[in-house]
């Protein structure tokens, strides 16, 4: 199976989204929907989920290295059009997830993969990782989720990323905010683990929360997000997890939550 995803049995409040279609992973329209099929289909009681390919036994392999141009060189308007309300479909999929989404770039992340990462709250890459936006270099403009990289480095960056089309590595992104952390390769593993463990550790219900108010933040703009996010807050108090994670800070020790 090209896409999968799976929980992992002792926490269940971790799943992990793998796409392992070709060697590159090359983007299609029929990946498109089967990624997002997948995103959709990940539960309700998952509050950190890792998008990533496989990795081999031995080195550290890349998301995706973007669009598959041999398929897509051919295309008409309308099925151009088709496969970018794909890429935006499952690229939003992610973005209204309200599970905390980690993207492992590993090695390579570029085009419609480099804007499903920026869709992610955490990006981990190698620091040799090639990232960006190329599309303008194959005859394509930067559309869609594109934009998000303008909230991530402001206009003057995304104007150099995406009007010149030429790649950066991962330890210029990681300078630059694009990627959370860049790493040597053999370190890679244990940094997304690392930030996994973090995520994973804190009460499932709680980041589920505070996922929701991030995204009512984007959706509905800070002011109106500011107000709406009372409700949300005011149901944390009372709940089995606030009231053991300010009693384990008390005691001093690690909080043991309720599975979600």
């Amino acid at each position: 199976m090209s896409v999968s995803l799976t929980q992992e049995p002792d926490r269940p409040h971790v799943a992990h989204l793998r796409i392992d279609a070709n060697e590159l992973n090359l983007l299609s329209l029929e990946l498109a929907h089967d990624v997002r099929e997948a995103i959709e289909s990940t539960p309700d009681a998952v509050s950190v989920l890792t998008v990533a390919a496989p990795q081999p036994d031995d080195g550290v392999r890349g998301l995706t290295a973007g669009l598959d141009l041999e398929w897509a060189q051919d295309l008409t308007p309308h099925e151009g059009q088709d496969l970018l309300a794909a890429f935006y479909d499952t690229i939003q999929a992610i973005r209204d997830l309200e599970a905390v989404t980690v993207c492992g770039c590993g090695t390579y992340t570029l085009g419609a993969g480099f804007e499903l990462a920026m869709a992610c709250e955490f990006r981990v890459a190698t620091d040799n990782a090639t990232l960006g936006l190329p599309e303008v270099n194959v005859g394509l403009p930067t559309v869609i989720h594109g934009g998000l990289l303008l909230r991530l480095v402001g206009e003057g960056i995304a104007n150099e990323l995406i009007y010149r089309g030429d790649p950066i590595d991962g330890a210029r992104a990681s300078e630059l905010g694009i990627v959370t952390d860049s790493v040597a390769v053999d370190e890679y593993a244990d940094a997304v683990d690392d930030l996994v463990s973090d995520l994973a550790a804190k009460s499932p219900r709680v980041m589920t929360l505070q996922k929701r108010v991030m995204n009512r933040f984007r959706s509905n703009g800070l002011e109106s997000g500011m107000a709406a996010s009372i409700g949300d807050i005011g149901r944390a108090f009372g709940s089995h997890d606030q009231r053991e994670a300010m009693a384990a800070f008390l005691d001093d020790r690690e909080p043991a939550f309720e599975d979600p």
